[in-house]
């Protein structure tokens, strides 16, 4: 790997988790010597980091006129929502009947370490609890077998954590979720793939529901491109 791959690699970390955890706000036009001041690297590899975040949705290009951070919309948030949950609970379903004793050792280290780490008062946006979650999440559906699956479902995690932040973020305050992880792990090793499913489809549509909810209340009109009037977001702001 030459150098300029692993400063495109490296550029494309630093501005992906900008992007998530919203300090690069939805729509924001993306200043390509700004970016390179910012970033501390030159115009070939910065291209090539946004090239790459345009394959994962998270940046846009409008053709000659350059670039900009994807744009944030109810519409969206019901879309990657909706998405998550067929795509996961399909890979849990396979995990399901394909994992073994070490799969089952692994989610339960990994619901282990969550269930310890209480997410930080004082922290908005807590890493090390974000961290822990996403592993949770991907330990379940790891036995999956099928790592393009597993790509897609990273992918949609992305998306979706988006939108937590932005959420907790805009609201000054976290939503309030009821806990149900460790009844997640507990069908899901039992092999109950219909609770499992159940659940889990539960949880994820709980959480955006919250999403959406703290988004509306608090009037984020400005940072969310559009909000169809009825459309989406009576389903995940009740």
């Amino acid at each position: 790997m030459d150098e300029s791959q692993t400063f495109a690699q490296l550029v494309q970390a630093r501005l992906a988790d900008d992007i998530l955890n919203g300090s690069l706000e939805p729509g924001s036009k993306l200043k390509l010597q700004a970016l390179c001041e910012t970033y501390e690297v030159s115009m070939s590899p910065l291209r090539e980091a946004l090239a790459r975040l345009t394959g994962r949705g998270l940046v846009f290009q409008e053709g000659q006129r350059g670039f900009r951070v994807a744009e944030a919309s109810f519409d969206d948030l019901r879309d990657v929502t909706e998405t998550r949950i067929h795509i996961e609970t399909t890979a849990l379903c396979l995990a399901m009947e394909r994992g073994g004793d070490e799969w089952e050792a692994t989610v339960l280290a990994a619901h282990h370490r969550l269930a310890r780490r209480l997410r930080s008062k004082d922290l908005l946006v807590d890493a090390a609890w974000e961290t822990l979650h996403r592993g949770y999440h991907m330990a379940l559906i790891e036995a999956c077998g099928l790592p393009r699956l597993l790509d897609i479902c990273t992918g949609l995690h992305d998306h979706f954590d988006r939108y937590r932040r932005l959420a907790v973020l805009h609201a000054n305050r976290h939503p309030k979720l009821r806990s149900s992880h460790a009844a997640i792990v507990k069908f899901t090793l039992a092999r109950d793939a219909e609770r499992a499913v159940a659940l889990l489809t539960e949880h994820i549509q709980e959480s955006s529901d919250q999403f959406a909810g703290l988004l509306k209340s608090e009037g984020a009109s400005k940072l969310l491109k559009t909000v169809e009037s009825g459309r989406g977001l009576s389903r995940m702001s009740a």
